[in-house]
């Protein structure tokens, strides 16, 4: 006890309760995503590499979903905008792959030559626990190329609320679910 005391009176104490206070009050503010879905709470987000965010960002009308609109950046930044004009559902496709173990999500759309696929995956099969993988992939029509954009930390996975929305893509190997 005496110890304490002294720790105490040192201001030792003290000092380090109120710093480790503060940083167990500022460690979840410091994990929370930028918000780039203007005032609203993102249908999907993640952080890839360099800080920026993909995100899904969802409208609703009288409580009901509306649209969707992709956007990625950072809050302040915002690089692209799809469609520019608002939130809409007609311009993206979706597919949805589901079986034990397995849930596949992709939702797409198109910009010029470039496909882009917002996807999330989660494979229950491999060893140990479950691999959850998250990004986007643009691909080059034009040149049968592409890039992939993963998730460093995924924040909000939501797509299973915009799927049953969208047109599915025929094309794509996942498949489409008949509603």
């Amino acid at each position: 006890m005496i110890w304490l005391a002294r720790l105490s009176a040192s201001g030792f104490l003290v000092e380090n309760v109120v710093f480790f206070f503060a940083m167990l009050w500022a460690g979840p503010i410091w994990a929370m995503p930028e918000k780039i879905c203007d005032g609203g709470v993102a249908l999907f987000q993640c952080q890839v590499d360099g800080g920026r965010y993909l995100a899904l960002c969802p409208n609703y009308v009288d409580g009901a979903l509306a649209g969707v609109q992709y956007r990625f950046g950072r809050e302040k930044n915002i690089e692209l905008v799809f469609p520019e004009a608002g939130f809409v559902f007609d311009a993206f496709k979706s597919n949805h792959f589901v079986r034990y173990q397995v849930d596949y999500k992709v939702i797409k759309f198109q910009i010029g030559s470039y496909v882009y696929g917002l996807y999330s995956n989660y494979d229950g099969e491999g060893v140990g626990s479950g691999a959850r993988s998250a990004g986007v992939v643009v691909s080059d029509t034009s040149k049968g190329s592409a890039v992939q954009v993963s998730c460093e930390k995924i924040y909000v996975d939501d797509l299973e609320k915009v799927i049953p929305h969208l047109e599915c893509d025929v094309d794509d190997a996942l498949g489409c679910v008949t509603k």
